[in-house]
């Protein structure tokens, strides 16, 4: 029974402090209790309808870092060329085709998707390939 009466008592301080927590919701912050705003957070007040100017710093244009240019790409031999025609050639025949209202054939449809596989399948394949220094140079990859 002293179980069930600190129960009641507990229940009702919650819900007193509840009642009280709401009654006070709409009512406005007292401004003392309120933490000062600190001078460093303080925005300098703008020109009335003037805009924001942003300057350069003056001396950096001896120090600014131009990137080399990069270097040109590999040439592709003609089996990545046409597994990448194949890859994108599919797939955009079936675009335009349906875009343009086309009637597209079964076997056209077969065949597109049949390019889009199988030039997948030759790139993931020769993925593995090493590069020019062969697969026991000692070159991770990784340039610093």
């Amino acid at each position: 029974m002293a179980d069930a009466d600190s129960a009641d008592s507990r229940n009702g301080g919650e819900d007193a402090a509840w009642r009280d927590l709401i009654a006070r919701f709409d009512a406005p912050a007292p401004a003392d209790d309120a933490a000062p705003w600190p001078d460093r957070e303080d925005v300098p007040p703008q020109p009335a309808g003037g805009p924001v100017v942003i300057r350069a710093a003056v001396g950096d244009d001896e120090e600014h870092f131009v990137p080399p240019a990069p270097p040109p790409l590999p040439a592709l031999d003609p089996v990545a060329k046409g597994a990448w025609a194949a890859l994108f050639g599919g797939p955009g025949y079936l675009f335009v085709a349906t875009a343009a209202g086309w009637p597209v054939p079964a076997i056209g449809a077969f065949c597109a998707v049949a390019a889009f596989v199988a030039g997948f399948a030759v790139l993931v394949l020769r993925m593995h390939e090493p590069g020019p220094g062969g697969p026991g140079d000692g070159d991770d990859g990784a340039v610093v």
